[in-house]
């Protein structure tokens, strides 16, 4: 039987519904989307490209300026698109050299969801009162996944047992060892999951809460003791057409967390933990750090671009 094989999964789907709405937890598992689109194999992302992809701090809305601490240990959606590349780039060489063609489409050529694991435009759940008017808690489309060509791709390489044997028993494991593994270790990613838990607790938190619940109770949205449950309670994917009830919801939740201060309270909350956190291992962060800026530096290398 044919092997299934996926790309690496490190630059995988943003967290499910999840993703759509808040920060969720480890990059790994919450990564931002690097979507494969159908470009010629072996070309990079132009200029055109790269200027759609996120930017460190988000531009508009409540978490406009805001950046937490840990984010300096986190590695980028630039970064992340390079080290995919560049393994990319490893593996195609490699499976020529074994006779087989592998042509993958580059990275970075659809705009990620976030710029890192933090998602910090919707880690607070919705925060850009344009965005709700238009898009409710949905993405807009600009983030959408390409159609699925597995099977033209198929095709195009000639895939066999053969072809999925060389991949996974020599190529893959010949990338990894070229240029690394994208979150093999994610102490900041979990560390910054322990800090929105933790800190939803805090009690300038909890009165915000209580004040944007309040709110939405005035505005006849009773059912949402948080948040978060207000995103999940739309069936969400990129590119999905709102109803006007779920823009409705959207505008009064965002018009909430303004009028409560949660999303300012919560920032402040999560700033003082992780500067704490920080302090109480930095010594992993920094060694994690040292490795992730080694990959990348390798990385670039590999692509020509040091």
């Amino acid at each position: 039987m044919t092997k299934k094989w996926m790309r690496s999964a490190a630059l995988a789907a943003s967290c499910s519904a999840l993703a759509l709405t808040a920060a969720c937890g480890t990059q790994h598992a919450q990564g931002q989307q690097t979507v494969k689109t159908k470009t010629e194999a072996g070309s990079l992302p132009d200029a055109t490209s790269r200027a759609k992809w996120p930017t460190a701090q988000v531009e508009s809305g409540l978490a406009a300026g805001m950046r937490l601490p840990l984010e300096d240990y986190m590695v980028s959606y630039p970064d992340e698109v390079d080290v995919e590349n560049a393994k990319d780039k490893v593996k195609t060489a490699c499976m020529a050299r074994l006779g087989f063609t592998f042509a993958p489409p580059a990275s970075g050529t659809t705009p990620a969801l976030s710029y890192d694991g933090m998602n910090m435009e919707r880690r607070y759940g919705i925060t850009d009162a344009k965005t709700a008017q238009t898009y409710g808690y949905q993405v807009p489309a600009a983030a959408q996944e390409p159609a699925d060509d597995t099977a033209a791709e198929e095709a195009k390489e000639g895939r066999t047992d053969n072809w999925y044997e060389a991949l996974e028993n020599t190529c893959i494991p010949e990338a990894n060892k070229k240029v690394g593994i994208l979150y093999e270790t994610d102490i900041a990613g979990d560390l910054a999951a322990e800090s929105l838990e933790v800190t939803k607790t805090n009690l300038k938190v909890q009165a915000a809460l209580s004040n944007w619940s309040a709110c939405m109770a005035r505005k006849s949205y009773t059912k949402f003791p948080e948040p978060l449950q207000a995103g999940e309670s739309f069936a969400q994917s990129t590119g999905t057409q709102a109803s006007q009830t779920e823009i409705d919801t959207a505008v009064a939740d965002v018009d909430c967390k303004e009028s409560s201060g949660l999303v300012k309270s919560w920032f402040s909350a999560e700033t003082s933990r992780q500067t704490q956190q920080i302090g109480d291992h930095k010594a992993e962060l920094d060694a994690e750090k040292a490795r992730n800026t080694k990959m990348i530096e390798t990385a670039r290398a590999i692509l020509g671009q040091n």
